[in-house]
């Protein structure tokens, strides 16, 4: 009996609280609504949106949309904030039938009673509350120093952990990962090739860019299909209510955007780049072709009768060294284009259409008649003959890509997308060496060679958002899609190194439920599920992640997860004429690469400073790589040369950034490793990989002075590895040739010199009653310091020439932007 008269005791409060709460049951609402630009109407994706006081939140989705359910009824404020903008709050009374708000955002001051200002947050990167996301505002970025013009890729290479590698690429190596393992979502279409100009401008126009967002490892499980990042770019739709139009001017190319109201219910968006590389040779053009062709040559002035050719689209050289042409004041014909179109429009306010296209691509030509050059041909007389000559060599590489979208607001609290995305990416190089004599008879074709890579795919896509309850958010969707890989490289019209064609089908599944356990725990927990035809396997990727709030200030936060890639860019390694890179479609011999996740990170943030550290690990398995020096004869077969390895891929990122005020700007130094094992190099021994940097250090700062703005970037990095030819000897076959062979070094046994360089910008405002005008200034490389990018080696001689091939030096640049009000 005292037992039961003490449960009684112990029910009874808890009993009487619970009747008390249930009589005087407090009513609840759903406060929605999308959040916008105050001048373009233009929808701001994944905006934060809290409640003052309390412990309400969410974030908008890619449309703007967002959702706060179960809100008690009554006053409140809502807290907005978006990178590049005020935050501000909103005084609102939460009741019964509210309709759907829209919050308008803009950078001026904003006046009126119901909003007041809190604070700015201008800066130009935030970093997210999850784990290893971080954003940056293209708006902003314009104001950082560029090679040209402003450029997204190459703005996201001064993140912590996110490196370049060197000046000639503006690919993306996030977190020891190479630029084919990124995800690249243009609008929902998968983007292969991300740059121009042999690596040295980024494909996208920061004009048509209104939102990135960087996902560096443990991302969620609605992205799939890459084993390293995902970068998800967001395009400008346009504005409901005004014409606007846009031009941009640099040394290299120029650009144009208009925006066309359709009826206040939607947009239509065009913006068109182009250089001009092709008519007008600016300083700047003939600093990056040097650069890219070989001829920025470092400490050793011997001359060399040998000369590197350029990148080619994959990153790597094209074709080996060459005979010196006479024309010594030879310009090649080259330009490159992009064109991004958006058409939006609102069905209802709960239906949105958008269709997007992308198309951007090079084209270089670098043929040569070289004239009447003499030679040494075997007749009976002993005679040289004469004979004109000539190189025939011309590369096109690009992308083309569409998507459409139905965005459908079901309910409160459901939200979906439907994707249909078609993406294609072609490169094609042909290049050869031929001569004719008087009568117009070629009578010699040293050598000749065609390439050709084509990558398409096809992708349908639904995507669903639940949010249950105020702690419980559900994501899950499904996609199909369909790839077709086509690769053929023939020597000598007849010879053919590698031809395939292949395509697959891989069908997905999503779920994740992002759950706030607590107060101060949010935890989010999803499942990927992949079946790949080739393998006739599906592939499950479990992934969790955490953010546990320690006190108002400090966070801790940590992901882990598996990943697996289907679609591949191989490296064909080739000492003397750089890597020169493919795609491929994984199968029963290529394994699809894997990748495993381990984060675990803490910061400490206030409204005017963030100090952030995050350590990762990657395990990485199905490395691939292509090389012929292993070739044991004429007739082996090309799948034999392909070789697959592991790897593992760990390092810690320290930041520290300044968010406010006059002066902003952040530090970030990373400490890496990344290694390959593959049997055949190095007797099975690790190695460094390629892009392997153990330290690298960034500043960042931009001051702003009323119209003026000075921003200044300093970048530090260790040495790059390579493999260095060490030798060249040849071998008598029985019928009478010769094969030559190198001797090289262990992969990647050496080390170019550090990297450093230190650039500024200088921008100014101007305005008239219908125009916004900006003027910049930008240096790279101030300091003029003579970075080595790769080195090269003649080995006909004894000793072996040894050359550095050098990366830009000080390169001055212009630009200009004229903006309708």
């Amino acid at each position: 009996m005292g037992k039961l008269k003490f449960t009684v005791f112990l029910i009874l409060p808890f009993m009487i609280v619970t009747s008390i709460a249930t009589a005087q049951k407090i009513e609840k609402v759903n406060i929605k609504g999308y959040v916008r630009d105050t001048k373009s109407g233009e929808t701001l994706p994944y905006a934060n949106i809290t409640v003052k006081g309390r412990k309400y939140g969410t974030a908008s989705n890619v449309n703007g949309y967002f959702v706060l359910v179960n809100m008690p009824v009554g006053p409140c404020t809502l807290l907005v904030r978006y990178i590049g903008y005020e935050a501000f709050e909103l005084p609102l009374e939460a009741k019964k039938g509210m309709e759907s708000l829209t919050i308008k955002m803009k950078q001026k001051i904003i006046s009126g009673d119901e909003v007041i200002i809190t604070a700015e947050n201008l800066q130009t990167m935030e970093v997210s509350k999850t784990v290893s996301q971080l954003r940056i505002s293209p708006r902003e970025i314009a104001k950082l120093p560029a090679i040209a013009e402003v450029d997204i890729f190459r703005s996201l290479q001064l993140l912590p952990g996110i490196s370049a590698v060197n000046d000639g690429n503006a690919g993306l190596y996030i977190r020891g990962g190479t630029p084919d393992q990124n995800l690249v979502l243009y609008d929902g279409m998968t983007i292969y090739n991300v740059d121009h100009f042999f690596g040295f401008i980024s494909a996208f126009n920061a004009e048509a860019v209104k939102d990135v967002r960087v996902f560096k490892g443990g991302f969620p499980a609605k992205f799939g299909g890459r084993t390293s990042s995902v970068v998800e770019l967001t395009g400008k739709s346009g504005s409901y209510d005004n014409f606007q139009a846009v031009g941009n001017a640099s040394l290299l190319s120029g650009s144009g955007l208009l925006q066309f109201p359709i009826g206040g219910k939607g947009a239509w968006l065009i913006s068109f780049r182009r250089s001009y590389t092709d008519f007008i040779n600016s300083g700047i053009y003939d600093s990056i072709y040097n650069a890219v062709s070989g001829k920025n040559n470092g400490d050793d002035s011997e001359e060399n009768t040998q000369t590197q050719q350029p990148l080619g689209p994959g990153g790597g050289r094209r074709g080996g060294p060459r005979q010196a042409p006479q024309q010594e004041t030879f310009v090649p014909d080259f330009y490159y284009y992009d064109l991004n179109s958006k058409l939006t429009y609102s069905l209802t306010k709960n239906d949105i259409l958008s269709f997007s296209l992308y198309n951007g691509r090079d084209n270089l030509d670098e043929s040569q008649d070289l004239g009447q050059l003499n030679f040494r041909r075997p007749t009976a007389a002993g005679s040289d003959s004469s004979a004109s000559a000539s190189i025939s060599d011309i590369t096109q590489w690009g992308n083309t890509g569409f998507s459409g979208k139905w965005a459908k607001v079901w309910s409160d609290r459901l939200y979906s997308n439907f994707l249909v995305a078609y993406s294609s990416y072609k490169s094609e190089s042909a290049s050869g060496f031929s001569t004719t004599n008087a009568n117009q008879n070629t009578i010699r074709r040293a050598f000749s060679s065609r390439e050709e890579n084509e990558v398409t795919d096809f992708t349908l896509r639904l995507e669903n958002e639940y949010q249950l309850t105020s702690a419980h958010k559900f994501e899950f969707g499904f996609s199909r899609t369909k790839s077709d890989v086509f690769l053929n490289f023939t020597v000598n019209d007849t010879v053919n190194i590698l031809d395939r064609d292949d395509e697959a089908a891989q069908t997905s599944f999503y779920f994740q439920d992002q759950w706030n356990v607590l107060k101060p725990l949010a935890i989010t927990i999803g499942v990927r599920s992949t079946n790949y035809e080739p393998t006739k396997t599906t592939y499950w990727e479990p992934r969790a992640s955490f953010s546990l709030n320690l006190n108002r200030n400090i966070a801790l936060k940590g992901a882990w997860g598996q990943y697996h890639q289907f679609v591949n860019r191989i490296v064909n390694e080739n000492v003397l004429e750089g890597n020169r890179d493919f795609w491929l479609l994984a199968d029963e011999q290529l394994d699809p690469g894997y990748a495993e996740h381990r984060i675990l990170g803490i910061s400490y943030e206030n409204p005017d400073y963030l100090f952030d550290v995050e350590a990762y690990h990657k395990d990485l398995d199905g490395v691939a790589e292509f090389s012929q020096r292993f070739r044991r004869g004429p007739n082996m077969d090309p799948e034999d040369l392909f070789f697959l390895g592991t790897g593992i891929s760990q390092g810690i990122e320290f930041l520290a950034q300044k968010k406010s005020g006059r002066l902003s700007g952040w530090l970030s130094y990373t400490l890496a490793k990344v290694e390959y094992t593959l049997d055949v190099f190095n007797d099975g021994e690790p190695y460094p990989a390629d892009q392997d940097r153990k330290h690298e250090l960034k500043l960042v700062g931009n001051y702003g002075m009323g119209k003026w703005n000075l921003a200044a970037t300093w970048v530090y990095a260790s040495g790059a590895p390579f493999t260095s030819p060490e030798a060249q000897y040849s071998i008598a076959l029985i019928d009478g040739n010769t094969r030559s062979y190198i001797n090289v070094s262990d992969k990647n046994a050496n080390r170019l010199p550090e990297y450093h360089r230190f650039d500024l910008s200088v921008t100014r405002k101007f305005s008239s009653e219908t125009m916004n005008f900006n003027l910049g200034l930008s240096i790279f490389n101030l300091y003029n310091r003579g970075n080595v990018w790769y080195r090269e080696y003649v080995l006909d001689t004894s000793p072996v020439i040894v050359r550095n091939v050098t990366t830009l030096g000080f390169t001055p640049t212009l630009t200009f932007r004229v903006a309708m009000k």
